[in-house]
C-alpha cells in the first residue's frame, strides 16, 4: 500500500513570495561553496545530500492524499493537491485507462474542497466519480462547485457520472478494494478522519483535528482510527503556544500528535496541514521545536527505533 501526499497546505494554498524564494536559493548557493564544491558537475551531489523540503520546500497545494495498491486506489479530500495528482493521471495514462474514481471526504471547508471542478473525469463520458462521506449534504456542496458564475460548466452538463455514497461512522466499508472506516474528529465543523485497512497495513487520516481527546477513554468509539496504525497522518497546524489564540479552531499541534502516537502504538506519524502563513525558516523552526518535545517530553517514544516522524511535503510517498 503506498501513500501519496498530493496537498500538504492547510487554510489556503500558499508557497514563497518570489523575494523569498531568490533569498532561498542563495542561501543554497552560499551553502554550495562552503560545502567545498566549485563546479556544475557537483550541483547532483550538492542536492541529493539535502532532504527534498530543504531544497524545493513544503508544497503549496491543500490537502489531497492519495491511497493506492497495484491498481485500486482511493483518494482523501479535493484540495487544490488533487491537480498534481490529475496532472500524473494524465502523464502515466491512467486517466484514459481507470473508469472509476473513489474519493472520501472528510468535511467541506474550503480548502478541501477547492480542487473539485479541476478533477478531469469530472469532464468525461465513460468515467464515474463516486462520493463517499459521512455528511448527508455531500451532494449539495459538490453540485454547487459547479454552477454559473463561479464556475463556467454547470453541474447539470457534466459528462461524466456522478455517485454519492453515505458512510456510517465506525462502521467498516468496503470500497475498492479497501477496508475504510469514518470517525470523528474534534473540529467546530463536523469532519471525519479515515481508518484505511489492507494487507495488514493501516493508514490513519487526521487532518483538521485538534485532538482535544487524545486518550482512549477521552476518545471512546473514535479511538478506533488511531489503533497501532502503520501510519498516522495527523494535523499540526500550529504550536501549543499558537494554541491560545487558536482554540478551537480545530487544529492540532506536534505536542497531541505524539501524545496520540505514544498512547495508541503507532508507528510512524506525519505531520501535515501546514499553516498558509508559515514560511521554510517557520517549519523549520516548528521541526526542531518538534525534536524537542519528543526528546523532553516523550522519551519513550524517542527511544523506539521503530518510530519515525517528521512533517509532510508535497509529492511525498511512503510505502506501507
Amino acid at each position: 500500500m503506498y501513500i501519496h501526499f498530493w496537498g500538504v497546505r492547510g487554510s489556503l494554498p500558499s508557497s514563497l513570495n518570489t523575494n523569498d524564494w531568490a533569498k532561498h536559493f542563495e542561501r543554497l548557493m552560499h551553502e554550495f561553496f562552503k560545502d567545498g564544491h566549485r563546479g556544475p558537475e557537483h550541483i547532483e551531489s550538492f542536492i541529493r545530500k539535502k532532504s527534498l523540503p530543504y531544497v524545493g520546500g513544503y508544497g503549496s497545494a491543500t490537502t489531497c492524499v492519495e491511497v493506492t495498491d497495484h491498481n485500486q486506489s482511493l483518494i482523501i479530500d479535493m484540495g487544490s493537491g488533487v491537480k498534481n495528482l490529475n496532472d500524473q493521471l494524465q502523464q502515466s495514462g491512467q486517466l484514459k485507462t481507470q473508469t472509476e474514481f473513489h474519493v472520501l471526504m472528510s468535511h467541506f471547508h474550503f480548502d478541501h474542497i477547492l480542487g473539485i471542478p479541476f478533477f478531469s473525469p469530472h469532464f468525461m463520458k465513460g468515467k464515474t466519480v463516486h462520493y463517499y462521506s459521512v455528511q448527508p449534504e455531500t451532494e449539495n456542496i459538490v453540485r454547487s462547485m459547479f454552477q454559473k458564475p463561479t464556475f463556467p460548466v454547470t453541474y447539470e452538463s457534466l459528462p461524466g457520472q456522478i455517485q454519492f455514497h453515505t458512510l456510517v461512522p465506525h462502521e467498516k466499508h468496503v470500497i475498492n478494494g479497501f477496508d475504510v472506516t469514518a470517525f470523528q474528529l474534534d473540529h467546530p465543523d463536523l469532519c471525519y478522519g479515515f481508518r484505511v485497512e489492507k494487507n495488514n497495513m493501516v493508514y490513519a487520516h487526521a487532518v483538521d483535528h485538534e485532538a482535544i481527546r487524545r486518550t482512549p477513554d477521552q476518545l471512546g468509539l473514535d479511538a478506533g482510527l488511531f489503533k497501532n496504525a502503520n501510519l498516522l497522518y495527523f494535523d499540526a497546524q500550529y504550536s501549543e503556544s499558537d494554541m491560545e489564540k487558536h482554540k478551537g479552531w480545530g487544529h492540532g499541534t506536534c505536542d497531541r500528535g505524539f501524545e496520540v502516537a505514544y498512547n495508541f502504538g503507532v508507528q510512524q506519524i506525519l505531520f501535515a496541514h501546514h499553516d498558509p502563513s508559515a514560511d521554510l525558516q517557520k517549519i523549520w523552526h516548528n521541526k526542531e521545536e518538534a525534536e524537542q518535545i519528543l526528546k523532553k517530553q516523550f522519551f519513550m517514544l524517542a527511544k523506539n527505533p521503530e518510530f519515525k516522524w517528521d512533517y509532510a511535503f508535497e509529492g511525498q510517498i511512503v510505502k506501507l
